[in-house]
């Protein structure tokens, strides 16, 4: 039983303050943030209220009624003489909820759902359909002609479309054969696929930070506990990886080498080899998200994916279609080892029986296109990344970022104040923006913002220009909020 000390969850709600609500409100709220990602074990004594009190300059009261508020929710249990203890994430009577109301509040998935039609939208980073998408869905009706007499029922997906991948997948410097694709519905679903397999309750898993929001929901989801490596200019370090892997005993590793979302870093050759040389080192399954592979800028084109390295099967990747084509179109796939999409196979038909056949018949005909649009996208978007630059540069001097090697979105540093406070101010200004504690797996990220290059270019100096008038009013109430307040005895 691990037993945590006052000094040690001071360190992990450094932030507490930071939250809404009453004290009592705010602490418990970092509290079970800390427990859902995993850095308090399943099990693990809390400090007692007095002594926690005392090191946080609280009342003992304050922190009875933040335990009190976690244990109505289920994140902890006490028992009288023994002390407060950590509840498995799976089976506490509150974590669906909690679960459901944090998925609520990110931006990136509630702005599909809810978002006015006013709203300029940097939530979202999936560019509009390429050229060949309207050509390609037509004569995919006609193509459906000859699958009509038959279920429709093709759990591992069309087999022209494992073809048309595998053949993708080698020639971008990874032999693939047909039978270690399995199509899915989107790259979502295909993260989402491999964890069921591989992530039980209270499991460890390695991951970026920052990383994919989407991904971080998933394992959440699965219960599992989180522990990040930090992704600098050039990715995750295998030395890191490593050292992680030895202290956790983690089995699995999400990444996206190529570019991560949302830096837009890429991982270089030789950190790509050890990466897969440390996973076989260690008996662990890297996942090796290639979405943003193909969205290169700058002509900075990306290395062999990291599963070029590893033909053990320690890496399995993610890929899909919805960045290079169009969000549209959800058709993605996991190319594995055959042992691992068999199993997988079963996973999806428990899940979905099979991917609608329509998609996939547009995908098969997509595919041959791939190269012609890559060099489309990479001159719209770099046209599109300076522009966003630009505005940026003009409107909002003080912010600062790093120029992605690729992908579709700017990681903005802002120089003052809370990333998740100001997004609330951006959007009562029409502008919808992802703030940086969505993609950081330990809260982390409060000074940053992802902004998208995705839009139209009226629509982007639009939603820049909203974010200037919105930082501007942001500051004033901040400034006014810090200002001793003064009062008159009469």
């Amino acid at each position: 039983m691990d037993i945590i000390s006052s000094a040690q969850l001071m360190g992990m709600i450094s932030t507490w303050r930071q939250g809404r609500g009453s004290l009592r409100r705010r602490l418990a709220d970092c509290l079970r943030d800390v427990i859902e990602r995993g850095d308090l074990a399943v099990g693990a004594r809390l400090p007692p209220e007095r002594t926690l009190g005392a090191h946080l300059g609280l009342s003992r009261t304050t922190v009875i009624g933040a335990y009190d508020l976690l244990r109505d929710e289920g994140w902890i249990r006490s028992w009288r003489g023994s002390g407060t203890f950590v509840a498995a994430p799976k089976g506490a009577q509150g974590h669906r909820d909690q679960l459901v109301a944090h998925l609520a509040r990110n931006p990136l998935f509630s702005g599909l759902i809810d978002s006015p039609a006013t709203t300029v939208d940097f939530a979202a980073a999936s560019p509009g359909a390429a050229a060949p998408v309207a050509d390609a869905a037509r004569s995919a009706v006609a193509d459906l002609t000859g699958h009509l007499r038959g279920h429709g029922y093709l759990t591992l997906g069309l087999p022209a479309l494992r073809h048309a991948i595998a053949a993708h997948m080698s020639a971008r410097a990874l032999p693939t054969a047909e039978d270690e694709v399995l199509v899915t519905t989107g790259g979502q679903q295909a993260i989402s696929l491999l964890i069921t397999l591989y992530v039980e309750a209270a499991d460890p898993v390695v991951v970026e930070t920052p990383t994919y929001a989407g991904a971080l929901d998933a394992l959440r989801a699965a219960g599992a506990r989180l522990f990040a490596i930090p992704a600098g200019e050039q990715g995750m370090r295998a030395d890191d990886l490593r050292q992680m892997l030895a202290r956790t005993r983690a089995r699995l590793a999400y990444l996206t080498p190529s570019f991560n979302n949302p830096t837009g870093s890429v991982v270089p050759l030789e950190t790509r080899r050890e990466l897969a040389r440390v996973a076989n080192e260690f008996q662990a399954t890297l996942v090796e998200d290639h979405t943003l592979a193909e969205i290169a800028l700058d002509g900075a084109e990306p290395p062999p994916p990291i599963a070029a390295f590893g033909p053990d099967g320690s890496v399995v990747m993610v890929g899909s279609l919805s960045k290079l084509f169009w969000g549209g179109l959800r058709v993605g796939w996991v190319r594995a080892p055959r042992s691992v999409i068999r199993r997988l196979a079963r996973v999806k038909a428990v899940a979905d029986i099979a991917s609608s056949l329509l998609p996939q018949l547009v995908a098969t005909r997509l595919l041959p296109f791939a190269d012609d649009v890559r060099a489309e996208r990479r001159q719209e978007l770099t046209a599109r990344l300076d522009q966003l630059t630009s505005l940026l540069t003009e409107l909002l001097p003080s912010w600062s970022w790093r120029r992605p090697a690729g992908g579709l979105s700017l990681w903005v540093r802002l120089p003052e104040g809370s990333g998740p406070d100001f997004a609330e101010v951006a959007l009562r200004h029409g502008v919808a923006v992802v703030p940086g504690p969505h993609f950081c797996p330990d809260d982390g990220c409060h000074d940053r913002l992802r902004i998208p290059f995705c839009l139209d270019p009226g629509r982007l100096e639009s939603g820049v220009r909203r974010l200037a008038h919105a930082w501007a009013a942001y500051r004033i109430a901040t400034r006014v909020s810090t200002q001793p307040q003064h009062r008159t005895i009469v």
